[in-house]
Parts: C-alpha cells; structure tokens; sequence
C-alpha cells in the first residue's frame, strides 16, 4: 500500500498542475488583407512578452492560435510574402497590446494585414542611356513629435540598366531623389596660371593638385544636381507619392549634367604642423545632409580651391587640426553666386563652461555627459562634455547658434529643471550663443519622473486603439514634455517618464494624423480635455473618455 504521505503529495502535484492548465490562455484570431478583407494564408504571427517570445503559423484560411499563455499583455505583429510585418493596429511607434487573462477577450482578433506598397522606375541621364550606381534615397513623410517631417526610409543605388525598387512599404507619403555623378566627368582645379575673375578680381593663381591634368577639357568638369521626381532640382517642387496599401507607383528621373561649380575660401588657419580638410554636403528637405565627392586643393597659404560643386546652396565643412586637436566650422554657401568667401570673416567659436547642479545637499554630480544639440533643422549635431565629479563642465570651441541641452548622469530620474546664462539668451532648455564669447551656463536638475496610467472609456466600456496624448499647459517644450500611447485591448494605457508640471489629459479616436504639435491643432478637443497637476515620484491612475476625430464628426454632421 502506498504511503499516505505519498498519496498526499502527489494529490498536490496533481492540484497544480490542474491549476496551471487552468490559469493558461490563448491569444487567437484571423489575418486578413487590410484591402480585400481575404484570409492571409501561412501569415507568421508572433507574439512577445517582456523576453519571451513565440511563432505561430497561421492556416490557409487565415486562422491562428497561440496557446498555453500566463495572464499579461502581449505585443502581436504578422507578416507573409507580399505584405510588410506589422503590429496589430500599429500607428507608427504604437499599437494595441493584447490583454489575456481572466475576463479578457483575446481569442476574436481580426489582424488586418497591409499588402505591400512598391515605389519602383529608372535613373537615366540626358541622353536616355541608364545611369548606374545612382545613389536613391526615399524620403517618408512621418508624424514624429506632433508634427509631420521628411526622413530617411531607405536608400539603394541603381543596377546596370540604371533600374531601382524600393518594396515592402507602408501606406503614406513618400518622395524620390536621386545624386550621381556623370560617369565621363572630371573634377577639375585650375591647374594653369589664369585670369581669376571669378575668384576675387584679376590676381593670377597658380595650383597644383595630384590626379589632375593641366590638358583636362573644361567641357568634362559637369556634376549632376541633386535631383526629386519628376526630375526638379529644387526640393519645393519636388512631387510627393501618395501609395495605398498594394499600390504599385512608377517613378522615372532623368538627370541633366551642369557645369561644376567652384568656390574659393581664403582666411583658412595655416602654419606649421596645422591639417586641413574641407568636405561639402547638401541639406535635403531641411535635415537629411548629403556628403558630395566634390574636390579642393591649396593655392597659398590659407588660401583653397573647393571644386566640382552642385549648384545651389551647399555646407562646406572645414576640419583642422592643429597638434592632434580637431576642429570643425561649417559655412553656408551658395554656389550660383560663386567668388571668394572669407574665412577669416566668419563668426568665430565661443567657449562654454559651467556646472550641473542637483538637488540641495548632494555633493557628488558626476561623471555625466552634457550635450549641445544644434536646434536648426540639418545643421551640424554640436558638440558634448564631460561632467566633473563637482558638476563643472567645460567646451573649448562652440560655433554660434541655438542649442538644447541635454544631461546624462550616471544615475537616473533627473532632468534639466532650469537653465541660467552668462553671455547667452536662453528659453526654456535652449540657450542661444554668439560669437567669440565666453558663456557660463548654470544648469539645475530636478529629479523625479512620474508616470500616468489609466484606461479609455468611450459609452462607458473600455477602448482599444485610441491615441493618449499628455500635453504640459505651459505650451512650452511641447514637443518634448508630451507623452503619447495607444490603448490596449483592454482599454488600458500608460505614459511613464513624466515631468512635473500641470497637463491636459487628452483621448482622441482616430487621432493618428493630427499634427497636434502645431499651435491650435487641438482647440476643438482641449475643452473636454482632464487637467492634470503631477508632482515628482507619483504614480497617477486615471480614466480618460474618448473623443470622436473633428474631422470625423463634421462628416457625420
């Protein structure tokens, strides 16, 4: 006979692991085309949780099922040949996280799956012969922050027959453009002594630069402007592609070969042991720069030639070093105008330093990082500093221009509270600088991120796939201070990271396309909006009632 205490364990055994089966879920569905509504056949569906992870493959018809699944909330995304991967209901950043456990619905789910739009053509040149190895870039025009920008999505270059294929993308707006290189041209310096009128009235130069030919034919020194469907060279004509989901676009460039450019800078440093390079690249839609192969060449001393420039406005980046110490100036340029520019002219570098603070009574800052990040759209990045132990930090060349600061301290939950200027005019978390100055910065950090949390009613009951928006009353550092999120399956949302400060609490369906950064892009929702005050360290719970689009309302209207 068995042991009674035996007995009695395996009983127990034999009780957990009934409730383990019990207290196992199933996150279930169908994956159809987000167009035709038709079942996806063989869609990988996945699913993910913290560090766990698993695959499912889904039927012919479309149905799926992930089984044996702990209570929580799981992020869902699918994909198949001929549609991009997705998560379920994704907006960008966000999407619906699926809740399971008790109560919860997660076995009805219909997973509209976008088939892929393609956005394919040809680079040719003036003549109608392909033009290979053409850098293409496409730019998607995306809500980031509130407001819609053109990025970077992807980029190729162009195969033999000078065809390009940009594929497995998302419904939305994108452009085309396009940089190459005649493959006949031949960079040229001016390697005679000549007549240079265009270069600050009728000195005679002579300039000698390995790789050139005095007997190089002028008619060969072309470039090819950067170029934007339909084949313009200036960005504010350029045509954007509006793709559905499946739609298939063709867009053909043809390139037209210009004389190069040439500009002279003089009032370069020089002397002894000093190294100078100067590189030139081209904003694109206000951000993205370019680097371009252009050439340049010394004529005396502190005195280059800068060749095989596009026309139009170009950044020429001069980089010294002078005793194993780099440093870099940008001049803005525009080379329709060609002449001489006068380096020695342009505004020279301020020293910043100063010193973080925290809060009363903490004597150790550091170490950390302080970092300048140039606010002018496609401007160079700026500059970083180390922050001592005692919180003091110091930049030994700052070119003029309107910086935010940023702070990296080892520990965590600080923030810039507040900033103070000596010899600079600050706003908010940017400090504007001028030339040749010296700035002292006083920098005190709060601590003390707090976070909402909450779910989103709409006729009372929960609502999945609404956007949560946090938006500081102030007005200011909108676009920073702002917390977004989408609410789950069940309704539920949370937005951590939170400064302190009074906000407006606000729950949007269909709110995905407002540039709600924009001043007055939410006045017609700001009235039924929840007025929120958060101190440091709270953990706020809330319920927001969801708001119909405006948009949507004066249709229905």
């Amino acid at each position: 006979m068995m042991p009674i205490f035996l007995i009695s364990a395996l009983l127990s055994l034999f009780a957990q692991a009934n409730a383990q089966v019990a207290h196992q879920y199933r996150i279930s569905g169908v994956v159809v085309d987000s167009v035709t509504n038709v079942p996806v056949p063989r869609a990988q569906v996945s699913i993910s949780l913290g560090n766990d992870a698993a695959t499912a493959t889904a039927g012919d018809d479309g149905r799926f099922v992930l089984a044996g699944l702990q209570a929580g909330k799981y992020t869902l995304s699918a994909a198949a040949p001929g549609y991009v991967r997705e998560a379920y209901n994704q907006h960008g950043a966000f999407s619906i996280g699926i809740a399971v456990g008790d109560g919860q619905d997660s076995e009805h789910l219909i997973f509209r799956l976008d088939p892929q739009a393609i956005i394919y053509g040809r680079v040719m040149d003036d003549r109608g012969e392909p033009v290979r190895s053409a850098q293409v870039q496409l730019f998607a025009s995306e809500r980031v922050g509130g407001r819609r920008a053109k990025f970077v999505h992807s980029q190729m270059q162009t195969n033999d027959l000078g065809e390009y294929r940009f594929a497995h993308l998302l419904p939305g707006k994108y452009y085309v453009v396009v940089e190459a290189r005649p493959w006949y041209a031949e960079t040229q310096l001016f390697m005679q002594t000549r007549q240079n009128s265009g270069f600050g009235g009728n000195r005679r130069r002579s300039v000698f630069v390995s790789g050139a030919g005095a007997d190089s034919d002028p008619v060969l020194d072309v470039v090819y402007p950067t170029t934007f469907y339909p084949g313009v060279t200036d960005e504010r004509s350029s045509e954007e592609l509006t793709l559905g989901a499946g739609d298939q676009m063709q867009a053909n460039i043809t390139l037209q070969a210009v004389p190069a450019a040439h500009l002279l800078l003089t009032g370069l440093p020089q002397g002894e042991g000093n190294t100078l390079s100067v590189g030139t690249a081209q904003k694109i839609f206000g951000t993205f720069s370019s680097s371009m192969g252009t050439a340049f060449g010394q004529i005396s001393p502190g005195e280059y030639e800068v060749a095989g420039l596009p026309p139009g406005k170009v950044t020429l980046v001069v980089n010294t070093n002078r005793g194993n110490e780099w440093t870099s100036r940008t001049i803005e340029a525009d080379t329709s105008l060609g002449g001489t520019i006068d380096a020695s002219a342009l505004q020279t570098a301020a020293k910043v330093s100063g010193q973080v603070f925290l809060r009363a009574g903490t004597t150790e800052v550091g170490p950390g990082q302080i970092i300048l990040v140039n606010a002018t759209a496609g401007a160079p990045p700026g500059a970083n500093a180390t922050i001592q132990g005692d919180g003091t930090f110091h930049f030994p060349e700052v070119q003029p221009g309107t910086y935010r600061i940023q702070v990296n301290l080892r520990s965590g939950g600080y923030f810039v509270q507040r900033i103070s200027a000596e010899n600079a005019n600050v706003s908010g978390r940017e400090v504007t600088i001028g030339a040749a100055s010296e700035v002292n910065l006083t920098v005190s950090m709060g601590q003390g991120l707090s976070q909402v949390t909450g779910i989103v009613h709409q006729n009372d009951k929960p609502k999945a796939g609404v956007m949560v928006l946090l938006l500081p009353e102030s007005g200011l550092e909108i676009e920073e201070d702002s917390r977004m999120d989408e609410s789950d399956s069940d309704g539920t949302f949370r937005l951590a990271g939170i400064l302190p400060g009074d906000y407006t609490l606000l729950a949007i369906n269909d709110g995905w396309d407002l540039d709600w950064a924009k001043p007055g892009a939410l006045k017609a929702y700001l009235p039924a909006g929840q007025r929120l005050t958060i101190g440091p360290n709270q953990s706020m719970k809330v319920t927001a009632q969801a708001q119909d689009n405006a948009a949507t309302r004066h249709k229905e209207q």
